[in-house]
């Protein structure tokens, strides 16, 4: 009897060790999970997002600090458009509904109730469709970042207006905020190098670039200490449309570069 059950225990450790093995050999053998290695970022907004082709412009930066991961982005919207009107046209609802999106970025109007433009937006009606614009995002799995967008050079004092409205919507709907307008304001401070093209609203290539740097020190709370200077994609044409081919989007010194990472720091400081 002691023998049969000897012959029995040896058999269960037997069998248990080839149960292990087998285990281990599969773990071995199997194919780890692969881990998707491509940011996807939706920007809704006007003019003051793709002038300069900001969305590419981001796209190129996070890339050149993230060689092993791809960034997709698409941009929504044309000149003037209020987030009112990106609810009413739906296009905005779509695509954020379809892309699985990391993160949507929402850029409102920069006038608030200004007699300078036809269809002017107003707070109530930035706090409401904001609002709206958050719930599908979320609905959908994305964080929403809020562009705080800057005033036109000539109207500096409405920063305070817009800097209240973006934070207290973003504080509301536990969104991220991306404080450009505050940014560009620190920028002022530092350097008398002009933001603004001609018309003294939208960004020129250097505030376009302070947008960009604004937006990755929002997303990933870091801002690396080497940036490039030369930035790579496809112009965004009139209607959302890419160009065919990648032409340099930027092309900066690297003093300037060092200046406009020192406005974001000091505004937004990198963990």
């Amino acid at each position: 009897m002691r023998i049969y059950s000897r012959l029995g225990t040896l058999q269960k450790q037997f069998w248990g060790v080839l149960f292990i093995s087998l285990l281990i050999f599969c773990n071995i053998n199997t194919p780890a999970q692969q881990v998707d290695k491509t940011y996807r970022v939706l920007f809704v907004g006007n003019s003051y997002t793709y002038v300069n082709s900001l969305p590419q412009m981001f796209k190129a930066m996070v890339e050149s600090q993230s060689p092993d991961y791809d960034v997709e982005v698409k941009f929504i919207g044309g000149g003037g458009a209020t987030l009112k009107k990106h609810w009413q046209m739906g296009e905005a609802s779509r695509a954020i509904k379809s892309g699985h999106w990391d993160y949507v970025i929402l850029q409102g109007q920069s006038m608030f109730g200004s007699d300078d433009l036809a269809d002017p937006d107003s707070p109530e009606q930035f706090y409401k469709y904001a609002r709206k614009l958050d719930a599908e995002i979320k609905k959908n799995d994305a964080k929403t970042v809020f562009f705080m967008t800057w005033p036109r050079k000539h109207l500096q004092d409405q920063q305070k207006y817009l800097t209240t409205a973006y934070r207290k919507i973003a504080k509301e709907s536990g969104s991220m905020i991306a404080p450009v307008g505050l940014v560009w304001e620190k920028f002022r401070e530092i350097s008398k190098i002009n933001l603004y093209r001609r018309d003294g609203s939208h960004p020129s290539i250097a505030g376009t670039y302070l947008c960009a740097l604004t937006l990755f020190d929002t997303i990933f709370k870091t801002l690396p200490e080497n940036l490039p200077v030369a930035l790579y994609g496809h112009k965004i044409l009139r209607g959302g449309k890419l160009s065919s081919d990648e032409k340099c989007l930027c092309d900066l010194s690297i003093a300037l570069v060092n200046l406009l990472r020192r406005a974001v720091v000091e505004v937004l400081p990198g963990k």
